[in-house]
C-alpha cells in the first residue's frame, strides 16, 4: 500500500511553479528565477555520452527497482555491517587521539601544504570557466597567461593626397576590409574645386603593416604618424577582475544549492544577482582593454592633389580631356586680362576723346575772332 503524500503549502506550492515555469523557459517566468536558471546551467558540468545512455535508459523503464530478491539479499547484513562501522570508527578514533600528541610538530609543518590548497583550487576552477558567461550570454574568457604577454596599443596616422578623392575612398574601403578590419567612421566633403576625406579604421594589429602598405598604394604619402602604448597592466587588471568575479559566482552558487532556509536563499540570490551585475560590467571593460590591444587604430586623411601633380601620382599621363580643360583655362584667363585691358582703356579713351572736343572748339573760337578783328 502505498504511502499518501501529504498536502503541500501553498506558498511552496506557488515556488514551485515558479520554479517550473523558469526551468522550462516559459517567457513570463520569474526574470530572476530565469537568470539563476542560465547561471546553474552555465556552471554545471557537461554529461559524457555513456551517462546520458545509461540515464535514457534508466527514464525508459521509469526507473523501475531491481527485483525484490536481490533488494532484500542483503538485509541480514545490515546489523553486523553497522557493528563492524562502529568498532572501525572507534579505532580510528583511538588511534587519531595518540597520534596527535606525539606528532604535533608533523601536524603544524602540514598546514602551510593544507593552507595553500584552496588557492590552488581556486585557480582551477577559474581555468574551468573558460567559456562560461553572466547571464547565460557567451562571454570571451581571458587567456591563462596573461602576464607572460606584453600587451600594446598602436595607432597610426596617415595623410593621403589623391588625383581622385572618390576613387581613393573606395580603395581605403577595400583595403580596410583586405586585411580583416572595419570602417569605424568616415566623412567626405566635397566644394570649391577640392575635396577631401578622413577615415578612422580599426585593423588586426597583426595585419597593420599590410592594410598600411595597401592604403599607401591609393596615393602620395604626405605624412606617416605611428605610436604604442603599453597596455599590460590595465589588460591583467581586467582580467583578474573578470576571474575574481567567475569564483564568487561559482561559490554562491554553491552556497545556494546548500542553503536550507528561506532567508539564507534570499540572502544568496540577492548577492548572486548583484555578482552577476558585476561580471557584465567587468566583461564589458576586458573587452574594451582586449580590442585595444587586438586593433589598432588608423586615421587616414585624403585630400585631392593639384592637377599638374597628376603624373607624380601615378594617375595616367596627359589625356586630350586634359588638353581640352587647360585649352578651356587659357581662354578663361585671356578673356579675363581682356576684361582688365578693356576696364582700363574704356576710361582712358574716354578721357582723351573729351580732351580733343575741347581742343577743337577752342582753336575755331580763336580763328572766328581773328577773323572778326
Amino acid at each position: 500500500m502505498r504511502r499518501r503524500e501529504p498536502a503541500l503549502d501553498p506558498a511552496v506550492a506557488a515556488e514551485l511553479e515558479a520554479l517550473e515555469a523558469a526551468l522550462a523557459g516559459d517567457p513570463a517566468a520569474d526574470p530572476e528565477l530565469s537568470a539563476l536558471v542560465r547561471d546553474v546551467r552555465t556552471e554545471a558540468p557537461a554529461m559524457t555520452p555513456a551517462f546520458r545512455g545509461r540515464l535514457d535508459q534508466r527514464v525508459e523503464r521509469g526507473f523501475a527497482h531491481p527485483p525484490a530478491r536481490r533488494r532484500f539479499a542483503l538485509r541480514p547484513l545490515v546489523p553486523a555491517l553497522g557493528v563492524a562501522g562502529c568498532v572501525v570508527a572507534a579505532l580510528v578514533a583511538i588511534a587519531l587521539t595518540t597520534g596527535g600528541r606525539t606528532n604535533d610538530g608533523a601536524r603544524g609543518g602540514g598546514a602551510g601544504t593544507v593552507a595553500r590548497a584552496p588557492a590552488a583550487t581556486e585557480s582551477s576552477d577559474a581555468a574551468r570557466s573558460g567559456s562560461s558567461g553572466a547571464g547565460g550570454a557567451a562571454l570571451a574568457p581571458p587567456p591563462a597567461a596573461a602576464t607572460s604577454q606584453r600587451r600594446v596599443e598602436r595607432s597610426t596616422r596617415l595623410e593621403l593626397s589623391a588625383n581622385d578623392v572618390q576613387t581613393a575612398t573606395d580603395g581605403v574601403v577595400r583595403a580596410t576590409q583586405a586585411a580583416g578590419g572595419f570602417v569605424q567612421s568616415s566623412q567626405v566633403a566635397t566644394g570649391d574645386g577640392r575635396s577631401t576625406a578622413s577615415f578612422i579604421l580599426r585593423v588586426p594589429t597583426s595585419r597593420l603593416d599590410d592594410a598600411l602598405a595597401r592604403l599607401s598604394r591609393l596615393g602620395h604619402v604626405r605624412s606617416l604618424q605611428q605610436s604604442a602604448d603599453d597596455i599590460t597592466g590595465a589588460y591583467d587588471g581586467a582580467s583578474g577582475r573578470l576571474t575574481e568575479a567567475r569564483a564568487e559566482r561559482r561559490g554562491l552558487l554553491r552556497a545556494l544549492a546548500r542553503a536550507t532556509t528561506a532567508r539564507e536563499v534570499s540572502s544568496l540570490r540577492a548577492r548572486v544577482a548583484d555578482n552577476r551585475r558585476a561580471l557584465r560590467r567587468y566583461q564589458r571593460d576586458f573587452n574594451a582593454v582586449r580590442n585595444r590591444a587586438d586593433l589598432a587604430t588608423v586615421s587616414v586623411e585624403l585630400v585631392s592633389a593639384p592637377r599638374r601633380h597628376a603624373a607624380a601620382l601615378g594617375h595616367g599621363s596627359w589625356t586630350p580631356g586634359d588638353a581640352a580643360h587647360d585649352a578651356v583655362r587659357v581662354l578663361e584667363v585671356s578673356a579675363g586680362v581682356a576684361l582688365v585691358a578693356l576696364a582700363v582703356l574704356v576710361p582712358l579713351t574716354l578721357v582723351g576723346a573729351a580732351g580733343g572736343f575741347a581742343a577743337v572748339a577752342l582753336r575755331r573760337r580763336r580763328r572766328e575772332a581773328a577773323l572778326s578783328a
